[in-house]
């Protein structure tokens, strides 16, 4: 079975996996307007980070897979390499942000009661690394409106939070962007 615009991830885990190693990759899906062909941003042997829920489990020779969109990947990187800052990829119009720390107090110099500061989850950051953008209905390029050591400010509970190097991110789609600046 050959896939069109999605992919197949061997499972890694007993519970639904959030990453996994691309096992068969179509070329890509149409345009739905026009029928341009959509590059698919990863290929064999690419090993993804996807949302916890995304995708769905089959049994593809005799082994457990998720198939999953490309739509849902979050970064891609090299087979042998390992998932840190340096080796991942945004795909599409997705952004890696690090994450600004929960401040302990208030501006108003109010402390904050301890553990507030860990249940408040972060929705802004610093620009680490952005996707290649979107591709258009013409098949070009629409390039991340965003760039790397912009700050931006997104939606409550978008994107999905990870932790590379130590360090915690969180990867957001550009339309989840709600402003940007630099300081």
């Amino acid at each position: 079975m050959e896939p069109t615009h999605a992919y197949w991830a061997k499972a890694q885990a007993k519970e639904k996996p959030s990453a996994g190693i691309v096992v068969a990759a179509g070329a890509g899906k149409a345009h739905p307007d026009t029928g341009v062909v959509v590059p698919n941003p990863v290929g064999e042997g690419d090993r993804v980070l996807y949302g916890k829920f995304d995708g769905t489990s089959v049994k593809y020779c005799g082994e457990d897979h998720q198939l999953i969109k490309d739509d849902d990947i979050l970064l891609s990187w090299a087979g042998d390499a390992s998932m840190t800052l340096g080796e991942v990829k945004c795909v599409a119009d997705n952004v890696l942000v690090q994450v600004t720390k929960n401040e302990e107090e208030t501006a108003s110099g109010i402390a904050l009661a301890a553990g507030v500061s860990e249940q408040t989850r972060t929705t802004s950051g610093v620009v680490v690394k952005t996707g290649s953008g979107r591709i258009a209905a013409d098949g070009a390029s629409v390039p991340v409106p965003v760039a790397v050591g912009e700050r931006v400010k997104f939606k409550d509970y978008a994107g999905a939070d990870i932790r590379l190097d130590g360090e915690d991110y969180i990867v957001v789609r550009v339309p989840d962007c709600l402003a940007k600046w630099t300081e």
